[in-house]
């Protein structure tokens, strides 16, 4: 079930939290009778009003949460192009090596920690 904090992993807003969805946006969705996304089509009418009063400007968008600390990159394609300019500069701190995919917040983040560090890091079961 979606709520407000639910991160999108498809579509014009991927990587965006709902509560920072446009209204019109989900809005269009439920007068379309989009549900190619049911989830997000009942967010939708679970929220109506809320979203309602948020399109017409008498209510802000709710607080949003974030579950990771860490700098959040809309796509792989940012991450990388930051992790290229991360290694072109010239100060003398440990630098990420690779991009990953958060499982928390859905977008991604620059570790230095190689897979196979990552990997032998998880205990075993």
């Amino acid at each position: 079930m979606y709520t407000d904090q639910t991160i999108l992993s498809k579509g014009k807003y991927r990587f965006t939290a709902l509560c920072r969805v446009p209204p019109a946006y989900l809005l269009n969705i439920l007068q379309k009778k989009n549900k190619s996304d049911f989830e997000l089509y009942e967010y939708v009418e679970r929220n109506l009003s809320a979203i309602e009063s948020r399109q017409n400007g008498s209510a802000q968008s709710p607080e949003l949460i974030l579950e990771c600390s860490k700098v959040v990159y809309h796509s792989e394609k940012a991450a990388k192009a930051a992790l290229q300019k991360i290694r072109n500069d010239d100060h003398d701190h440990i630098k990420p090596i690779r991009a990953y995919e958060c499982q928390l917040c859905g977008g991604y983040h620059l570790t230095s920690w190689s897979v196979q560090q990552y990997l032998e890091s998880i205990p075993a079961r």
